[in-house]
C-alpha cells in the first residue's frame, strides 16, 4: 500500500480565498470527484484545484472545472 500524501490546493471564485488540506493517496480519486463534481462545484465556487506531491510536482490540475492535467484522453 502507498503511503504518500498529496497536497490539495483549493482556490475559489469571487474572493473566497484558498484552502490547502492534506490528502492520503487512498483519498485521491474521492477528493478529485468531490471538487469536480460536489456541492461546491455545482455551486461554481471552486476556481482551480491542483494536487502536488512530495516534490511540489504537480500531479493534477482543474480550472474552472475542467481537467488541464493530466491531459484527458480524447480519443
Amino acid at each position: 500500500m502507498i503511503n504518500e500524501t498529496f497536497t490539495t490546493h483549493i482556490t475559489f471564485t469571487h474572493g473566497g480565498g484558498s484552502h490547502t488540506e492534506e490528502t492520503p493517496a487512498s483519498e485521491v480519486t474521492n477528493t478529485i470527484k468531490r471538487l469536480l463534481a460536489g456541492p461546491a462545484a455545482a455551486a461554481r465556487m471552486i476556481k482551480e484545484v491542483k494536487m502536488v506531491d512530495a516534490n511540489d510536482s504537480i500531479v493534477f490540475l482543474a480550472r474552472d472545472n475542467k481537467v488541464l492535467f493530466p491531459r484527458p484522453n480524447t480519443k
